[in-house]
């Protein structure tokens, strides 16, 4: 099965073509992005295929291929692949996902100058992203999941001319970055404890790791999960991150980039387990943000932004599938959610376009002409609801069901309430956007490209859930349908907050006063409105702190750093001046003096130098006349 290494190369082999293009090159090159998923799709299924039909003996279908990379401390660091049944999961929702958002990019990117750096970016992240998954080593895991977190700063800031996506690139690149500090601690640990990152090798050594080793390594783990997977408090990332193009919102933050956490606990769910408190602060954590990204999807009127806080919610109670220690109730809902989620983000994509806003408060009336679009995106949103029989029921009931069984009630109440929240907000956005009065005018349904990867989206969101069984089995266990009660109950939550949603949005008889409920609500609808004031409180407690420091350092720089060098300089400058006056009045003037003293004696000399022989006699005779003389006084002098 060495072919299994075209499947994430295929991607990256289209980037490494695209980016050395001139851009109208690349332009006209899409088609070597989109065939390159399109095959690795292919043999995703393949590989799908030779794992089949998975079972509890997954050794047995196991797959790996080492490299050694290097020597470190005498012991060679071997990065490796492996292929088992949740790593097939994993290929096939990647692929399928990924072609989805490419067939549909042709359309949506196809009047922006650079789509073709759209496209090769979205093969590197599409790349990076199978590798990840592929991975049977924590260093080869951690290099693709930065790799992923590179490319999603690209696609999230790819309309940089703009202020808004800027920002949103860089803040989700600096908080992501929190979660990956956590990531590098539990390698140091793991390789200090045992001396290899290889994943077969850690899960299996588990039990001989003392109790500190397991819950310093599970504490990093869940803190760079909760990073990728926008966990509260580190959330506050992927709503603005929806600045970005749709459908590499579809692809990157609904439905593999922010599972990639979900995964990476998944995958190394024994560590969690030998941590137990860990374990349940993974639940906690979840529940929490089940519940507040729940609250604050009911609040928003941006159609991406709800699905965004709807993202947050669903990914929290992937956590507490987790936190109940079920991988399968975890990747089940991840696989579904993967599916309904982009179909939903494409159907916004589509929205957007026809209206020509965001704002659900600015659109209205789209059923009757968008049709296809109107039935896609109901039957996503049926999903997401957990209603009866689409795939969203199946796998959140498979969660419920997990957290039961561990007798973990108040946490099986927490995702009843999530999910009628789940309810009311997607009711609310269905008749804002294809019920009621049109706010806008040439509406018009999406093109066949567009329209086509939803439709396909949407047939697996409808037939996924019966398929609850035999994921079960293949994930190693034995999987039931719901009970009745169970049934029963999450019906009637759903029903509920579908019930709720239409009587606030959905009545033609009665105007519904929102405002006055909103009042009633007083202080928690401004909280909500303000976002919980998590961005506030980051702001108040890290942005301007920080900023404020770094205007001190500016001062001290300026006044006393930069001063200090500035005086150094002036007072080098005054040295240097003095040392060129000396140099000009002492030293050049002595050179110069006794110059001019040479050329006036020479000028004087010069004219003893006449010519003429009767001159030169006088001369002789003076000189000897003169000698003469002083011999006569010396004579007369020494004589006295």
């Amino acid at each position: 099965m060495n072919w299994l290494i075209a499947i994430p190369a295929l991607p990256a082999l289209a980037f490494v073509v695209l980016v050395f293009l001139p851009r109208a090159l690349r332009n006209r090159t899409l088609w070597l992005s989109v065939g390159a998923t399109c095959i690795s799709l292919a043999l995703a299924f393949m590989a799908f295929g030779r794992v089949w039909p998975g079972g509890n003996e997954l050794a047995s279908v196991r797959w790996d291929h080492p490299w050694v990379l290097g020597v470190m401390g005498g012991a060679p660091i071997s990065l490796s692949m492996q292929m088992d049944a949740i790593t097939a999961v994993m290929l096939v929702v990647i692929t399928f996902v990924g072609t989805a958002v490419q067939i549909y990019s042709l359309s949506y990117m196809s009047k922006d100058e650079r789509e073709g750096w759209y496209f090769a970016v979205l093969s590197l992240f599409t790349s990076s992203m199978l590798m990840l998954v592929l991975a049977d080593n924590l260093l080869l895991v951690f290099a693709m999941w930065e790799l992923m977190g590179l490319c999603s700063y690209l696609l999230i800031g790819f309309w940089y001319e703009l202020e808004a996506p800027r920002k949103a690139s860089q803040k989700a690149f600096l908080t992501t970055r929190v979660g990956d500090l956590g990531f590098l601690f539990s390698l140091l640990v793991i390789y200090r404890a045992i001396g290899t990152w290889d994943i077969t090798r850690v899960l299996a050594s588990v039990p001989s790791w003392g109790p500190g080793v397991a819950v310093a390594a599970a504490c990093g783990l869940l803190l760079a999960a909760m990073g990728k997977s926008a966990q509260v408090p580190l959330h506050v990332w992927l709503p603005d991150a929806m600045a970005g193009p749709t459908p590499a919102s579809a692809l990157i933050h609904a439905a593999t980039m922010v599972a990639a956490g979900v995964y990476l606990v998944a995958r190394t769910l024994p560590i969690f387990k030998a941590a137990p408190g860990v374990l349940m602060a993974t639940l906690i954590v979840g529940a929490i943000t089940a519940v507040v990204g729940g609250l604050l999807a009911c609040v928003q009127h941006d159609v991406k932004k709800v699905l965004a806080y709807s993202t947050i919610s669903q990914l929290g109670i992937m956590f507490m599938g987790l936190g109940a220690g079920s991988v399968v109730a975890a990747m089940y809902h991840l696989a579904t959610h993967a599916f309904f989620k982009s179909l939903l983000f494409l159907g916004a994509g589509v929205i957007i376009h026809a209206a020509h806003t965001q704002d659900m408060r600015e659109m209205g009336g789209l059923r009757k002409h968008m049709p296809i679009t109107w039935i896609t995106v109901l039957i996503g949103s049926l999903a997401l609801a957990g209603v009866v029989p689409f795939s969203g029921f199946f796998s959140k009931d498979a969660i419920i069901k997990a957290l039961l069984d561990a007798h973990l009630y108040w946490a099986a109440g927490v995702v009843f309430f999530a999910s009628g929240l789940t309810a009311f907000y997607m009711t609310r956005l269905y008749f804002r956007v294809f019920e009621g009065p049109e706010q806008t005018e040439h509406l018009h349904e999406g093109s066949p490209v567009m329209l086509t990867p939803m439709v396909a989206l949407a047939t697996v969101t409808v037939f996924l859930g019966a398929g609850s069984l035999a994921f079960a089995k293949f994930l190693g266990e034995q999987g039931e349908w719901p009970s009745v009660p169970l049934i029963l109950a999450s019906t009637a939550v759903a029903a509920t907050g579908i019930g709720v949603g239409w009587w606030f949005y959905g009545r033609r008889s009665v105007v519904v006063n929102t405002q006055a409920y909103k009042a009633i609500m007083g202080p928690f609808y401004a909280a909500l409105q303000q976002k919980l004031y998590f961005d506030i409180a980051y702001d108040s407690a890290i942005v301007k702190p920080y900023i404020a420091v770094t205007h001190l350092l500016a001062v001290v720089d300026r006044s006393g750093i930069d001063a200090a060098v500035n005086g150094v300089a002036a007072g080098w400058v005054a040295f240097a001046a003095a040392a060129a006056a000396f140099d000009r009045v002492v030293i050049d003037g002595a050179v110069n003096g006794l110059a001019t003293l040479s050329k006036r004696a020479g000028t004087a000399l010069r004219s003893l130098q006449t010519g003429r022989l009767q001159g030169y006699q006088r001369l002789v005779l003076s000189a000897v006349v003169l000698f003469m003389l002083y011999l006569v006084l010396y004579v007369v002098v020494k004589g006295a």
